[in-house]
């Protein structure tokens, strides 16, 4: 599979400040991974060096790379379940009820200034590399979550991590009690 090739090879990936501009606004798949793992809990790093890799999350954007993964994932416009999930792992909580009258109970978002330094860890620490395709998408992310087990990857992931469950769950429940 040349496409996965590609989008796992190692020397394909960028810090996202070198490359933010060259995302294109065409369906692909996308993967990210974390350039030291000891910066995560030991916990969560004890995982992604059992699985002897760094990948974080894969993803698929089925109209636009540009604007599901960076804008959505990487840069908080929207609601975004990297982002999310990133933001839960590194302590992150969003806003005391800030889900309560809405219909979404799911989508809880950080604060400005939390969603900032969410940006900021990401900028410095983390490699991006995607693939520009149209054909059988949902297949493909399907298939690289099975076989990588990306640590923040929920669904579709037989190696979800328990503890990314536990800190998402916790971030919606303080967003939907007052």
């Amino acid at each position: 599979m040349g496409l996965e090739r590609y989008l796992m090879g190692d020397n394909n990936f960028k810090s996202l400040l070198n490359c933010e501009n060259m995302i294109p606004p065409a369906p692909g798949v996308y993967c990210i991974r974390i350039a030291n793992p000891s910066l995560l809990k030991p916990s969560i790093s004890k995982v992604l060096q059992q699985r002897n890799h760094n990948i974080i999350y894969i993803g698929m954007a089925s109209k636009s790379l540009k604007v599901r993964f960076l804008g959505q994932e990487l840069r908080a416009k929207g609601h975004g379940s990297f982002f999310r999930s990133l933001g839960a792992i590194l302590g992150y909580t969003p806003e005391k009820g800030s889900l309560v009258g809405k219909k979404n109970q799911q989508n809880y978002k950080f604060s400005k200034s939390h969603e900032a330094e969410i940006i900021d860890w990401i900028n410095n620490n983390l490699l991006v590399n995607w693939v520009e395709c149209e054909n059988d998408l949902k297949h493909k992310e399907e298939a690289l979550i099975a076989k990588y087990l990306p640590l923040l990857n929920i669904s579709k992931n037989p190696g979800v991590l328990k503890e990314v469950i536990e800190a998402r769950n916790n971030c919606k429940l303080i967003a939907r009690n007052n």
